[in-house]
């Protein structure tokens, strides 16, 4: 039985050993499939000739808008506080010359018309000394102690004429009542404040009838008829800007402008922003929509560059190199940079090196583009039908092509 077993084994074996030869010699037998050529790949750039020529620089920024003489009111003198001419709330507008407000001033009044009441006095019992003593200045001091109202703010003493007479007054304490008088009538125009310029009410509070101390903020208010928009510029795009330049200021959609000037550069940098604030000035018109506290866009004008050429941002590498197209390969040339905007650089030649006129400047690059690339190059056309592909010629190119002219 064993042997039996032994036997179908070995003949299992065998037949498999013959089949994978048969299938070994079939396969030889059988002719491969010709093999396709590979393709050379081809890397295609955009290429821009280079010319340079005269270009005027702006400097595009965006800013705030703020009044250009925002005031917080601050009580001076103590009392009970009363509205003027307009209400005293916020968003309320006034006029130049309005009363804002005023603060109780019936007690400093009469003590005013007390000090006027004892200066009467003291030129009253003068009058005779001046009349006997100083003859030729009576008339004067006559006349001046008849226009003295007590209700009304003092007129200017009569001129000294000479230093006896001025002895005479600083004994009498003529000198001192004046001045004191003086003094009161300037205090008692702190109880009132009027509007220093057309404006509005931005926030209160104090409302009228509390009672306020000297040094509380009643209010604060801005300036509308003259406005400011405030703009970050970064320091390396300051040199483009002066003051004086005429600014177009836009909303942020361009639906609207409105003309402005630079009024003032800062000489400093804000330390939040890291950058120079420049202020354009606004005169708005009535409706004109401009608001303070609005974000608008101002182009500013700059200098102009009589050498210079715009070219795509994304074409420069390792901050300052472009590549160029030589005899059919990638060359890297260094750029000197003189403005970079959001989507372009502003180019200036270099003497000696860079790019000259005529150079093939690539402006869109493979993603693999390395130094010494060949490559096939697009010019770029701005006529209608887009681009016209042609091959880079090398330098046996160009020397056949010199051949077949001249046969």
């Amino acid at each position: 039985m064993n042997k039996r077993k032994l036997l179908v084994f070995g003949l299992f074996v065998v037949l498999i050993a013959a089949g994978v030869l048969a299938m070994r010699q079939f396969a030889g037998m059988k002719e491969l499939p010709p093999e396709r050529p590979r393709r050379a790949s081809t890397n295609f750039v955009r290429v821009d000739e280079v010319a340079y020529e005269e270009v005027d620089t702006e400097v595009v920024e965006y800013g705030r808008i703020t009044s250009s003489q925002p005031l917080d009111l601050i009580a001076e003198v103590g009392g009970r506080l009363f509205s003027g001419r307009v209400q005293l709330k916020p968003g309320i507008n006034f006029r130049k010359g309005q009363l804002l407000y005023r603060v109780n001033d019936a007690e400093a009044s009469l003590n005013l018309q007390a000090r006027k009441s004892q200066f009467l006095n003291l030129i009253a019992s003068s009058l005779p000394d001046f009349k006997i003593d100083f003859t030729e200045d009576y008339p004067a001091w006559q006349t001046y102690f008849e226009s003295i109202e007590i209700d009304e703010p003092l007129k200017p003493l009569p001129e000294i004429s000479s230093n006896k007479v001025k002895t005479f007054l600083a004994t009498k304490n003529i000198l001192g009542e004046y001045y004191s008088i003086k003094s009161g009538e300037e205090n008692l125009r702190k109880y009132y404040q009027y509007a220093p310029y057309d404006g509005s009410i931005v926030n209160v509070n104090l409302e009228t009838g509390t009672v306020v101390n000297p040094g509380a903020n009643i209010a604060s208010i801005i300036r509308t008829d003259q406005l400011e928009l405030e703009i970050p510029v970064d320091p390396k795009e300051i040199r483009w800007v002066e003051e004086g330049a005429a600014v177009e200021v836009s909303s942020e959609d361009g639906m609207q402008s409105w003309p402005g000037k630079v009024v003032r550069i800062a000489d400093f940098i804000d330390p939040t922003t890291q950058s120079i604030n420049v202020y354009v000035g606004l005169t708005p018109e009535p409706n004109s929509g401009l608001y303070d506290g609005q974000y608008l866009r101002a182009t500013i004008p700059g200098s102009r560059l009589e050498q210079a050429m715009q070219i795509p941002r994304r074409v420069l590498f390792n901050e300052d190199q472009v590549y160029v197209v030589k005899d059919g390969m990638l060359q890297s040339r260094q750029v000197n940079i003189e403005k970079i905007t959001q989507d372009q650089v502003l180019i200036s030649p270099i003497v000696g090196s860079g790019l000259s006129v005529g150079d093939s400047l690539v402006v869109d690059l493979p993603a693999n583009a390395v130094e010494n690339m060949r490559v096939t190059t697009e010019v770029k056309s701005d006529r209608p039908g887009g681009k016209r592909p042609r091959k880079a010629e090398s330098q046996s190119d160009s020397a056949n092509n010199q051949n077949r002219s001249e046969t």
